[in-house]
């Protein structure tokens, strides 16, 4: 297959179509670029530009979290340690041990959620990223020092 050198002298044979219509490349469109009707079938709402992009989230409205309500037994358990004639030290031992029970919990969900065929992946990875943070929490409050 031999192509002109001279694009002028061949130009109807150098068309590219889109959408059924011919484009001439030589216009310095790309062909995806020369259906007016492709664009305008784009949603209105994505920006053109970072800076409609960094304007709309501005002006944008973020739903607030809803109020969690607490369980009576955590209620109970910090109203109890609220109660509490505790040194800083001791409110750090208390924490940590509820730290360890957490991850141990969240640790053990993971396993059987791991032998479990009907468990889904999404739930797995759920509870293995809390047990993460729960580790990582636990690390922190490890590593600070009192004295």
């Amino acid at each position: 297959m031999t192509q002109p050198t001279d694009p002028s002298s061949s130009r109807n044979t150098r068309y590219r179509f889109c959408n059924g219509k011919p484009v001439d490349p030589n216009e310095g469109l790309h062909p995806e670029m020369a259906d007016d009707a492709l664009a305008a079938s784009l949603p209105s709402g994505i920006p053109a530009s970072p800076q409609q992009l960094i304007d709309m989230q501005s002006h944008a409205q973020r739903p607030e979290k809803p109020e969690r309500t607490q369980s009576l037994k955590v209620k109970e358990v910090l109203d109890r340690i609220e109660k509490l004639d505790t040194t800083a030290d001791e409110d750090r031992q208390i924490a940590l041990v509820l730290l360890r029970h957490l991850e141990a919990f969240h640790d053990g969900v993971v396993e059987e959620m791991e032998g479990d065929d009907t468990a889904r992946h999404s739930q797995i990875v759920a509870w293995a990223v809390d047990a993460d943070r729960l580790m990582r929490a636990r690390m922190l409050l490890e590593s600070v020092d009192l004295d």
